[in-house]
């Protein structure tokens, strides 16, 4: 490349490189050197995470040994092998979870066994699927650093070795010393990487650094608390940026034509790398290929999903230029003298630490450097790009860095010698051998983004469709038959992407891939409109904020009002308060246990006492106007009268209470008003008379009607006050009439129905005969606008609570 080119792109890297790592990690440390105090949670959830990081590397770097070696000896079919080991790697970490905990799900066999032991017992089995699926991911990496390792090591000394000492002594004496240092890289680099994860730990219900960054952001707003809290995250992602940015050609081994240490691998090698294949990668997707849903979650899926997908698609196709941009300028630095090798000696430190540290910190870092930016770095796809290029920008630079061992040195003398033009030999010689590794970081680093968790979190402005924030929410329904539906699309789109890198390896398509690029650009730009505008609400008041004290609110997701007007408000934390109808905090009660999960349904009941759907311990909570907890009904099962996940609790002014659960029972049971079992209708499914996660009921006594949001299936039906189903209200879409995720639902006097819509962020309300009246609300901080709302309450005859999850507060609003 001549000077000019190599110089712009120098230019473009430092200025990416100052906008995505720079501002964000100086605004990190400003914000920490302001806050004060340290998360009281730090040095136990530090010793878990370092504990549980430490025994999880160890087992991968024992899983990954054998085929390290067996890479490193291989002088055929090296390719196809390296295609396995990252085979594995391509998928999600928590989609790969998601696929092991199928099995343990609810109204499966196993699942109901553990479940009907003790939930303690089944949140073991979880934990257990989720060490599991992390130490069967990581195990190729470790196997791809260890590979390195021996390849460096002399073949002949390997040699005189094999010919002096038998197979034990071998390997104490020789291997192990030669091998320390590849073993240790393995070792501290999966280490590094399992201190932040996030998304298995997480739906697992394990606790620790990397899961709590974002709940400790959420509580605060404070960039400044995270990045005091990742302190010791901080410490070992630095000592891993460092090592790595002396040495970033570690990973590519010795030159083509170095000898091998390692004779070629014997049938118990080949045997324990297939078992390894075979449960990293075919069992989940054979219990994927198991549990496909019908057709119908398949059709719906591009209405729901599309758009998100889209925008996602963009996010992350964004970040992969930003990624290969500023790896491709921090490399060009090189070439400019002392003070041009400093400076990139700097990018490639700072690219590899965010690389090491969690993603919410990374997350935290870009909205705290928006601060210092024009408001229009803060809006649209760019901050999600931003933040998802910097947590992998390291592994396009790691990539790029092998462009150069693209071109043998051999041509690049003869390149010399010739006395070529340099746009000539760049033309000519350098950009055919070296455009796949460029196109393939682009690839892997959009692939990556387009999956991102912790950062696309914490970055996602409301409103904004994403993928992967709906899939993840999804995942915490069970065995859900859209959920399974997008991790087989999923599937089908990585495997896709690794056959299409093996065809233009192999085939080098030139021609096509400028069009085809094109062509996927255009598609997307055709397909992220701007939704349309809903109505304009008259928001009275806003109640409450974020944090864990008396009038705030993490997460809130039910509400019901009692006949003096007063509120009861149950969140994340486990708490149910009792507010006035002006926010004032009356009392504070507590279910009895949390760890499996927090209620996501109450009701006042006619005689004043309130019930709570105690979600994930199977049952209905009785307490009374005084916060105490007076009984209880329900259990975990299948058979009358028990439940698997209940939702929300009705009365029917005649002394019956309903009950609706999801979670493989999908069904409304019946009870008197001391708790007995009456019946159930419904069953799970997409049909009429049947359910997908109903989340809510009202009930209409003048007209004998029982409304159910059925939330899954993205319509509400009514049913007669026996049960008998009467006809369904909507589908799936944004329009008038239509219903994305019915979550909450709330009757007016006049029988007017209000309906909170988690996946539209809106109100609509419909009339009697089920024509809608007005949708109200858009996605949004401000008032009036909701992000993710859960569920609402009426009083007053037009006031409905709003409970404004994503947002930690209640809006009220005259309807």
């Amino acid at each position: 490349m001549s000077a000019a080119p190599r110089a712009a792109l120098a230019a473009l890297g430092l200025g990416l490189w100052a906008l995505v790592f720079g501002l964000p990690l100086a605004a990190l440390a400003a914000a920490a050197a302001r806050a004060e105090g340290f998360f009281p949670e730090l040095l136990p959830l530090t010793l878990t995470s370092v504990a549980l990081a430490a025994a999880l590397a160890a087992a991968a770097v024992a899983l990954g040994a054998v085929p390290g070696a067996m890479l490193a000896a291989l002088r055929r079919g090296r390719a196809a092998f390296v295609f396995l080991l990252f085979l594995p790697l391509l998928f999600p970490r928590y989609v790969l979870f998601y696929l092991w905990t199928l099995p343990l799900s609810p109204a499966t066999p196993l699942g109901d066994f553990l479940a009907a032991r003790s939930p303690e017992l089944a949140r073991a089995a979880f934990h257990a699927a989720s060490v599991m699926t992390l130490v069967f991911w990581y195990w190729p990496l470790a196997a791809l650093i260890i590979a390195q390792g021996w390849r460096a090591i002399d073949g002949d000394v390997w040699l005189r070795a094999r010919l002096e000492a038998g197979t034990l002594l071998r390997t104490v004496r020789v291997a192990l010393p030669l091998l320390a240092r590849p073993l240790a890289c393995a070792f501290g680099a999966v280490f590094v990487l399992l201190l932040t994860e996030y998304g298995t730990f997480h739906l697992a219900g394990i606790r620790t650094l990397g899961t709590e960054l974002g709940v400790l952001y959420e509580l605060t707003g404070s960039s400044g608390a995270v990045a005091r809290a990742s302190l010791p995250l901080a410490a070992a992602a630095a000592i891993a940026a460092l090592l790595l940015a002396r040495r970033p050609g570690f990973l590519h081994g010795p030159e083509r034509g170095a000898r091998s240490a390692v004779p070629q691998a014997g049938l118990y090698e080949y045997l324990w790398c297939a078992l390894l294949l075979g449960v990293s990668c075919v069992l989940p997707l054979a219990l994927l290929a198991l549990n496909l849903p019908e057709p119908s979650a398949f059709a719906r899926f591009w209405p729901l999903q599309g758009e998100g997908l889209l925008w996602s698609a963009g996010a992350a196709l964004l970040a992969g230029g930003i990624a290969v941009a500023t790896a491709g300028g921090a490399l060009a630095l090189q070439s400019f003298g002392p003070a041009g090798r400093a400076l990139a000696c700097l990018l490639h430190a700072t690219i590899f630490f965010t690389m090491f540290i969690p993603g919410a910190l990374a997350g935290a870092g870009t909205l705290a450097a928006s601060a210092w930016l024009p408001a229009a770095f803060g809006r649209g796809l760019w901050p999600i790009a931003s933040g998802q290029a910097a947590c992998f920008t390291g592994v396009a630079l790691v990539m790029l860095h092998a462009c150069g061992r693209a071109v043998p040195a051999r041509v690049r003398e003869l390149v010399a010698l010739d006395g070529a033009r340099p746009l000539a030999a760049f033309r000519r010689i350098y950009l055919p051998l070296a455009w796949p590794l460029v196109a393939g970081a682009f690839a892997l680093v959009a692939l990556l983004s387009l999956t991102e968790l912790p950062a696309t979190l914490l970055l996602l402005p409301p409103g904004v469709p994403n993928f992967t924030q709906h899939l993840l929410n999804q995942m915490h329904y069970a065995r859900d038959a859209h959920v399974v539906a997008s991790c087989a699309l999923l599937a089908v789109l990585y495997i896709a992407a690794a056959a299409a890198a093996v065809l233009f390896a192999r085939v080098r398509l030139r021609r096509a891939a400028p069009p085809l690029c094109l062509a996927g650009l255009l598609a997307l730009a055709a397909g992220c409109g701007a939704a349309a505008a809903d109505g304009v609400p008259d928001v009275l008041v806003v109640l409450g904020r974020t944090g864990d004290g008396q009038g705030e609110f993490l997460y809130p997701r039910a509400i019901d009002i009692d006949a003096a007007g007063n509120l009861f408000v149950a969140d994340k934390t486990g708490r149910i308060q009792k507010l006035t109808a002006e926010g004032a905090v009356l009392r504070i009660a507590r279910v009895p246990r949390i760890e499996a999960g927090k209620p996501t349904g109450l009701s006042v009941g006619p005689d004043g006492r309130l019930y709570v759907a105690d979600t994930h311990y199977s049952r209905v909570l009785i307490f009374d106007a005084e916060g105490v907890l007076r009984g209880e009904f329900g259990s975990y099962g299948t058979g009358g009268g028990r439940f698997i996940y209940p939702t929300d609790v009705a009365f029917d002014g005649a002394g019956r209470i309903f009950v609706s659960e999801y979670g493989g029972n999908d069904r409304i049971s019946i009870f008197t008003a001391r708790g007995e079992f009456v019946r159930s209708f419904g069953k799970p499914g997409a049909a009429l008379g049947e359910f997908s996660r109903p989340a809510a009921m009202a009930v209409d006594r003048a007209r004998g009607i029982l409304y159910v949001a059925d939330a899954c299936n993205h319509r509400i039906v009514r049913c007669s006050l026996a049960g008998e189903v009467i006809d369904a209200l909507g589908a799936a879409g944004r329009e008038p009439g239509a219903f994305a995720y019915p979550y909450g639902l709330a009757l007016l006097g006049d029988g007017r129905l209000v309906v909170c819509e988690y996946g539209n962020n809106r109100i609509q309300v419909l009339a009697p005969d089920g024509r809608s009246l007005a949708c109200l609300g858009r996605a949004g901080r401000t008032p009036g606008c909701l992000a993710y709302p859960w569920a609402v309450a009426v009083a007053g005859g037009d006031r409905a609570f709003i409970v404004d999850a994503g947002n930690n507060r209640i809006q009220v609003w005259r309807l």
